[in-house]
């Protein structure tokens, strides 16, 4: 049971007049299922989960999510960079980085992503709330 006072009732994250649907990146479970649940009960949709940069491209293709949450170091030949890059450039799809990873070479390798912000493991929920709230503001 959850204890957020957002908890089934939409949430601060309606701004656009429905949950703001999350596709979340992550490749490890525990964590997913934090940002899942956190998500949840600030009011958002997660639309799909994917653990690789090409299962995030290939979801957000078939789910059309509104923004993603974004892990750096993911399974398979490619970073979470480059799979925010190709779901910024072909789909529109902004991404928040959840990472340990935020130094300044990573963060310069990002901007054509067009981050939506940086948030450091382990994470809050405030401040996901606080970027989540601030992007929905300007859909």
């Amino acid at each position: 049971m959850s204890t957020s006072p957002y908890a089934g009732t939409g949430g601060p994250l309606q701004g656009i007049g429905r949950p703001l649907r999350v596709m979340i990146v992550e490749d490890e479970a525990l964590i997913a299922m934090d940002l899942e649940m956190t998500l949840e009960d600030l009011g958002a949709e997660v639309v799909c989960k994917a653990t690789s940069a090409s299962e995030a491209v290939r979801l957000a293709r078939q789910h059309r999510p509104d923004c993603a949450t974004m892990d750096i170091n993911i399974h398979g030949d490619r970073d979470g960079v480059s799979a925010a890059i190709e779901l910024y450039q072909m789909l529109g799809v902004r991404s928040i980085f959840v990472s340990a990873y935020g130094n300044p070479e990573t963060r310069e390798r990002a901007t054509d992503a067009k981050p939506i912000g940086w948030i450091s493991k382990p994470f809050s929920e405030a401040e996901l709330k606080r970027t989540l709230d601030e992007f929905s503001s300007d859909l």
